[in-house]
């Protein structure tokens, strides 16, 4: 695939001028991603997300290379979105001058919220698009899975390990490893539901029985890195 020029959320700002250019971006990648849930990568052609966004072959060609393109930068901004809903200021409990205290932190509610995150991103038809198709392409572009195991669940694992650092340093848990313990809490909060997704994507989530699961999930992780009793 070309050199695109895509920014950190997948649109390419610099080919075409300006607002139309961005414009036309957006409708390129909001038809793909439509139809690479309704119809699977394989089942959606460029003729189909042309049709659907308008605009040419030329236009689609000098923003994303091709469908792989396509699919790539729709995958970055999946990622980035996903992201940006585990930043500080979306997730934190913090006092009002927006420092860490063992006041202002409450580790079980934050932890919920994190994992709730990731829960509801799981559930998303399209997240399932986007693994159902890393699981049938990844040997043709093998590249494409490494690029979203690094864009998406490396930087969510490194999100919670910082997070976890930020309730050690607050005193109100005990990590030897953050990032060992982050791949721990990702691992267990996520339970079969990836699974269920991948097999059975059509399958109605039940969220109160997940929302239940999360929280005895974030208990029993709690109740493993509790300090000890005589600490502040």
């Amino acid at each position: 695939m070309p050199d695109t020029g895509l920014d950190e959320k997948g649109v390419d700002y610099g080919a075409g001028t300006g607002a139309r250019g961005h414009a036309r971006c957006r409708a390129l990648l909001d038809a793909a991603a439509a139809l690479f849930v309704e119809k699977g990568y394989a089942g959606t052609s460029l003729s189909d997300i042309l049709r659907v966004a308008g605009g040419s072959r030329t236009t689609l060609y000098a923003h994303f290379g091709d469908k792989d393109g396509l699919f790539r930068a729709m995958m970055d901004e999946y990622c980035a979105r996903v992201l940006d809903g585990m930043a500080p200021d979306t997730l934190a409990f913090d006092g009002p001058t927006g420092s860490v205290s063992e006041q202002s932190v409450d580790p079980e509610e934050r932890l919920v919220r994190i994992a709730l995150h990731i829960m509801h991103a799981l559930t998303e038809q399209q997240t399932t698009a986007i693994l159902r198709t890393l699981i049938s392409e990844g040997a043709r572009i093998p590249d494409l899975a490494e690029t979203f195991v690094r864009v998406g669940p490396e930087r969510i694992r490194d999100r919670m390990a910082g997070c976890l650092r930020e309730l050690a340093a607050a005193g109100r848990i005990r990590v030897a490893d953050a990032d060992v313990a982050a791949q721990s809490f990702c691992g267990m909060v996520t339970g079969n539901l990836l699974m269920e997704r991948l097999i059975l994507p059509d399958r109605p989530v039940d969220m109160p029985a997940v929302e239940a699961y999360v929280r005895a999930s974030v208990s029993l992780f709690l109740r493993g890195t509790a300090p000890p009793r005589d600490a502040s």
